[in-house]
């Protein structure tokens, strides 16, 4: 999804029926998310998440409601685990509510990678998109040794070349979290992105207390840089949780907006317990 996770939420953003799929946003991309990702590098309880970047990845799971305009419309579910040595990442939205249960939305996005450095390197990314109108695929297979990526979309097939440190819509989520957990101030990321590569960048903004199911959380929020657009990414990345985004928003000033609010959490098997919410908070608590 969005998309993300984390890109992050790029679908077109339309109140026409034909387009209601493509409507609701990718977890991981915004990060995204995605997406937004999908989604930022990597802690409310420090035995649960290391500090540092040279922690490396760290299992989790995410749960998501997902809103259009403020209505309810689908959950996604963000996944991040080892398998042997490969690293999957694997996100799935499904409309519960209003058209997007009416149209039987499902997107589904699938990573798989290698940890080097602290660094997530994709090797193949997989998106499914389906609804009762035509149903869109698409997949890329990064050959590093080669310095190609095999992109199909749709059944068409083309072949590009790799940048060094590119990612794909949910890698670009781990990388991030990586950098923001490292301190960097550079937000300039090679994305592979359906039949093309291009350069996304965001900025960081001041932080941010922001009510959530799991508490008041100290956030960082992130924004992609567009000039001279009305279109708008955000992410807020919980600090004390790894730098895991705990809302998305994605929408047009000037049109629907669509939005990601986090629900569960689990990091490395032990689930995150909500805290006071920010009511509570001490005025002077910084």
């Amino acid at each position: 999804m969005l998309p993300c996770y984390l890109v992050m939420m790029e679908n077109s953003m339309t109140t026409n029926k034909p387009n209601i799929g493509t409507a609701l946003p990718r977890l991981g991309r915004v990060l995204l998310g995605v997406a937004l990702i999908v989604a930022a590098s990597i802690a409310l309880a420090p035995p649960v998440v290391a500090q540092g970047a040279e922690a490396g990845l760290v299992p989790y799971s995410a749960r998501y409601a997902v809103y259009r305009n403020g209505k309810l419309q689908a959950r996604s579910e963000f996944i991040l685990e080892k398998q042997n040595n490969i690293w999957v990442m694997k996100s799935e939205s499904i409309g519960t509510h209003g058209m997007a249960r009416l149209v039987k939305f499902r997107d589904f996005e699938y990573v798989e990678g290698i940890e080097i450095g602290g660094r997530f390197r994709p090797e193949s990314y997989l998106h499914d998109l389906k609804w009762i109108g035509p149903n869109q695929s698409s997949s890329a297979s990064f050959n590093w040794q080669s310095g190609k990526v095999t992109v199909t979309e749709d059944g068409d097939t083309m072949v590009l070349d790799l940048v060094d440190g590119a990612v794909d819509p949910m890698s670009l989520q781990l990388e991030l979290r990586r950098r923001l957990a490292e301190g960097s101030k550079n937000l300039e990321f090679v994305l592979v992105k359906e039949d093309e590569i291009e350069t996304q960048l965001f900025r960081q903004l001041e932080k941010e207390w922001l009510e959530t199911s799991l508490g008041c959380l100290q956030t960082t929020p992130v924004e992609r840089v567009r000039e001279g657009s009305t279109r708008f990414t955000r992410l807020w990345l919980a600090s004390k949780l790894g730098m895991i985004p705990v809302r998305m928003e994605h929408g047009k000033t000037d049109g629907d907006h669509m939005e990601l609010r986090i629900t569960e959490l689990v990091i490395d098997g032990a689930t995150i317990d909500p805290e006071p919410g920010c009511a509570s908070r001490p005025r002077n608590g910084g």
